[in-house]
């Protein structure tokens, strides 16, 4: 994103890096380091990604002024001109980005979630509305400190919730609360499986155990 990016692109950066800090498979990847040493840096590198896929909607300061012909009144439509992603397409990039940089297949559909989270931060940035965004980075808030917990056992299963010394989060229920998301089913990962029984519990298993 550049130094002089527009409100809006600042606004839905705001909402991107709050969103991806309450993806709990993200979070998880991370915490294990499951894309190697540098895995906070991808979870940035992620976010600037799916930034600079909306930006490039925007007209650029030249393509409005060359939008007019010199010799006409009437605008001339830039042929450069990107439609904006969709949830589908946001959906399908993370899902290929996680199993390229975390080794991670995911089926829990938290995939589209956030992609359809961040086509409408993208709208709202738009539009200016930033109550969204505030909501996500109070919930982002609360989990800093936070790390995912669950059992390595294959004999046991563990809800999985953020640990910082407190069992409950303070706000009570909230039904848009990323923070208390179950952990996602992680499939074919090089290190560990997280599967979901039917009753919601999380088992993480060692590849290729028993």
């Amino acid at each position: 994103m550049a130094s002089d990016a527009s409100p809006t692109s600042v606004l839905f950066a705001r909402g991107i890096l709050a969103r991806l800090a309450l993806w709990p498979a993200l979070r998880i990847a991370v915490h294990q380091n499951w894309g190697g040493p540098q895995s906070a840096q991808k979870q940035r590198w992620l976010a600037g990604i799916i930034i600079d896929e909306f930006e490039a909607c925007l007209p650029s300061a030249s393509a409005s002024l060359t939008a007019f012909d010199s010799h006409q009144s009437t605008p001339i439509h830039s042929s450069h001109t990107l439609p904006e992603p969709d949830t589908e397409y946001i959906e399908t990039m993370l899902l290929q980005i996680m199993d390229d940089e975390f080794e991670v297949a995911l089926e829990d559909g938290s995939a589209f979630d956030v992609a359809r989270d961040v086509v409408r931060l993208w709208n709202d940035a738009k539009e200016g509305k930033e109550g969204y965004v505030k909501d996500l980075e109070m919930q982002a808030d609360r989990t800093k400190g936070k790390m995912p917990q669950y059992e390595v056992d294959a004999g046991s299963a563990s809800d999985w919730e953020d640990s910082d010394g407190d069992n409950e989060d303070e706000s009570g229920s909230d039904s848009e609360d990323f923070g208390k998301e179950i952990a996602p089913q992680l499939l074919d990962h090089a290190k560990e499986v997280l599967d979901i029984d039917e009753d919601g519990f999380t088992t993480v298993k060692r590849k290729g155990g028993r």
